[in-house]
């Protein structure tokens, strides 16, 4: 049966391979639209933008598979739920931020960019703390803001956010109904941008596209293999037969596109089927440097595009050279801000359960 310990099989090895290498499609592609364009293959999609998607299908799978598991345990409620969520974002956002807002002043200061000087502001900022910077809801006056500074990929950070608390809602209120007063608003208010990311997009031309509905694709499909026997052949099958679909059908720019989100899927399904029989990953040798990528992948999404965007505006040097030197920069930078905030993101959840659920127990709703 389905299982993500990784004495059992490759799988959980392979989904860390899979998000340290979504971070650097969108490190190495942002790399390439700014210092070295003439380097991108005409053909092809955009990889920054097919690294954010598979973002959404992790994260839906993830999720997913985090909510059915843990609310094994009777006391397992939304506020472990949302301390955990919490944690893991808030751990790389704050010191992300920080240091955002460090090179964007620099920025201002040497040239007075104004396009980092319009969503340079204090306001901004807050608003981004507050995850509001992908709100698509009723009230766009009130509660929609754009990305702070420079850093534009903060975009999807607000868009995930919102579907961490509107799903948790969904399937605590599902599990237990007397949480339904407290658990409703909290649904009400964050499902408007979800819903919205079910067929929408973030931007007129398209992009975030149906990001929601992607990411229910990630949850469905470990609904489906936690149900069923995973078979390594049928893996290979699909997987191989979603990366066929999508380099056929994908075009640069197009990548937001519900046409190719099958393919994606059909390549996360098989990727997934077909680790669970395999083993080939379980070496330390191979092992820990996957982990070594993977543990700063969120911190490396967070502040790549700032550095980049600092060195493209201060520095007239473009070609190979500065676009390797972005990228090795932006990893350095990321796994110094990691060891700061991301991956102690697992203690510092800890501290929180400890101090505001005491006895493991949620005071305001209890999953009993």
């Amino acid at each position: 049966m389905f299982n993500l310990a990784r004495s059992k099989n490759d799988t959980s090895v392979m989904l860390d391979l899979l998000r340290a290498t979504a971070a650097q499609m969108v490190c190495v592609g942002h790399a390439l639209s700014f210092f070295a364009s003439n380097l991108r293959p005409t053909s092809l999609p955009y990889m920054q933008n097919v690294g954010v998607l598979l973002f959404f299908l992790i994260s839906g799978f993830l999720i997913t598979y985090t909510l059915v598991e843990r609310s094994k345990a009777p006391n397992y409620s939304f506020g472990h739920f949302f301390i955990e969520r919490f944690a893991r974002i808030y751990s790389g956002l704050i010191p992300a931020l920080v240091l955002i807002a460090i090179i964007d002043g620099a920025v201002v200061a040497l040239t007075g960019d104004p396009t980092v000087l319009r969503f340079y502001t204090f306001k901004t900022m807050v608003a981004n703390i507050f995850m509001l910077e992908g709100y698509q809801g009723v009230f766009p006056d009130i509660f929609q803001w754009s990305a702070f500074g420079s850093a534009s990929p903060l975009w999807t950070l607000g868009i995930e956010w919102q579907i961490y608390l509107f799903v948790g809602a969904l399937f605590f209120m599902a599990r237990n109904l007397r949480s339904a007063p407290f658990l409703i608003p909290i649904a009400v208010f964050f499902g408007q941008t979800p819903i919205h990311f079910l067929f929408g997009a973030f931007q007129v031309d398209g992009v975030g596209k149906g990001l929601f509905a992607l990411w229910l694709g990630g949850s469905l499909i470990y609904l489906a293999l936690r149900s069923s026997t995973p078979n390594f052949t049928l893996g290979m099958i699909v997987g191989i037969g979603g990366i066929a679909g999508f380099v056929m059908t994908a075009h640069p720019g197009a990548e937001y596109n519900f046409k190719l989100y099958p393919f994606l899927a059909a390549v996360f399904f098989g990727l997934v089927a077909a680790t669970q029989s395999t083993h080939l990953l379980a070496s330390s040798k191979i092992e820990r440097p996957i982990r070594f990528f993977a543990d700063y992948s969120f911190s490396l999404y967070l502040v790549h595009h700032t550095i980049m965007y600092a060195f493209w505006t201060i520095s007239s040097v473009r070609g190979m050279g500065a676009f390797a030197g972005s990228v090795i920069v932006s990893n350095i930078v990321a796994i110094v801000l990691a060891n700061i905030g991301e991956k102690n993101h697992r203690k510092m959840a800890k501290s929180l359960t400890a101090r505001m659920l005491s006895h493991d127990r949620d005071p305001v709703v209890a999953s009993r």
